[in-house]
């Protein structure tokens, strides 16, 4: 049994590009494989930029401001954003409410793209971290994702948690971005 396992993996690795390989082995199940096979499809179309993939066997999350999937170009440059808060240059708060540090910490990811010469549409995948979530911020950080990426926002987790790194802080953002070797 483990001969056979091993003689499988070590056929998908030789057939799929290293990449590919580890996603398959990193994932599990039926989205893991549809999100292999997309991206060879994808890929061999156009490999200049990134491609965002909802495929229809799944429910369309661009209503919820994500997209499930964030297929990168073959040669691009990969940029990790830390999380943006709500912070001024010295680092402080802009202010206690929720709202107006979601809107600083999306300024934020917008200064530190233009500083490695990226732009929102170079976004990937996002986390996005809120202090007491409830649903009732999610209008808010619907409408500041769709400022940002309009119709086609990147892969997204949202992760509620009791407290963020500084005493008040209540949403951070953070992001990984492609940046294509040649813009199409």
């Amino acid at each position: 049994m483990t001969r056979r396992i091993t003689s499988a993996v070590n056929s998908l690795v030789t057939n799929l590009s290293r990449r590919n390989a580890l996603l398959w082995l990193g994932g599990s199940g039926v989205t893991t494989a549809l999100m292999v096979a997309t991206q060879n499809e994808v890929s061999a179309k156009d490999k200049q930029e990134l491609k965002l993939v909802n495929p229809p066997t799944l429910y369309n999350p661009t209503q919820n401001g994500y997209s499930h999937i964030a297929i990168t170009p073959a040669r691009a440059r990969t940029v990790y954003i830390s999380g943006q808060f709500g912070s001024d240059l010295q680092g402080n708060l802009v202010s206690a409410d929720f709202e107006k540090q979601l809107i600083q910490a999306f300024k934020n990811l917008r200064y530190a793209l233009a500083a490695v010469g990226a732009q929102p549409q170079d976004v990937a995948k996002t986390t996005v971290l809120i202090v007491d979530y409830n649903q009732n911020k999610l209008i808010p950080l619907g409408r500041e994702i769709g400022n940002f990426w309009g119709n086609k926002p990147p892969a997204n987790t949202l992760i509620p948690v009791p407290r963020l790194a500084l005493d008040g802080m209540l949403f951070e953002i953070d992001a990984y971005a492609v940046i294509p070797e040649k813009r199409g």
